[in-house]
């Protein structure tokens, strides 16, 4: 039974298909069913940042490259190096471009306690089923599995920044109104989802 359900097609992709919708899904619950206004919306926002870099770094230290491990130690170094430098520049965008729709003496933060647990283990279900469980490590690619969640924060930032550092500072009202949040979570849903098929392809061509 255990080894069915690893050799299931849904767990072979380099990455979750399925993380995308399940973060919208908990984000659109806090909005709808806890009253969520645009600082919960924004605090889970960075904290999903937060998660995708610390994945992103996992990934690269257990990254083989189908070679020995002390072939890439090297390599993993500097990868790592770079990699926290560039992680913490993205998560420090993230902030202030998104600062403006944070208020946390507005009453709407709420409790995203339970979000936030998770969208934490979302990620290391990810890790452990999408990485470690179906052998993606052994072929990773050092650099490659930095680069690609870079690329997707940069873009993710670039669409949101209108949003959140220009809309809402001239229309400071919007600051509550929940069809500005669910456009911020639905901006991320399709960035989210495209990078995910990205990916998935990327892996289909190389192994066919």
């Amino acid at each position: 039974m255990p080894n069915a359900l690893l050799d299931n097609p849904g767990l072979q992709t380099p990455k979750p298909w399925w993380q995308p919708l399940f973060s919208l899904l908990i984000t659109m619950y806090g909005i709808v069913f806890q009253g969520w206004g645009m600082s919960s919306v924004v605090f889970l926002f960075w904290w999903e940042i937060i998660l995708m870099v610390g994945a992103a770094l996992v990934r690269v230290v257990f990254a083989m490259e189908g070679r020995p491990v002390w072939e890439t130690v090297v390599k993993k170094l500097g990868v790592l190096i770079f990699g926290v430098v560039m992680g913490g520049a993205m998560i420090m965008l993230a902030i202030t471009f998104s600062i403006n729709g944070f208020n946390s003496s507005d009453g709407s933060l709420g409790d995203i306690v339970t979000q936030s647990r998770l969208l934490i283990g979302s990620y290391l279900l990810g890790l452990v089923f999408h990485y470690f469980s179906n052998g993606r490590f052994r072929t990773a690619d050092v650099f490659g599995e930095l680069m690609l969640p870079l690329v997707q924060l940069l873009i993710l930032l670039a669409l949101l920044m209108p949003i959140t550092m220009h809309l809402l500072p001239k229309y400071p009202q919007l600051n509550q109104a929940r069809y500005v949040a669910v456009a911020v979570v639905l901006v991320k849903f399709v960035v989210d989802s495209i990078f995910s098929r990205y990916k998935a392809e990327v892996k289909e061509i190389q192994t066919f």
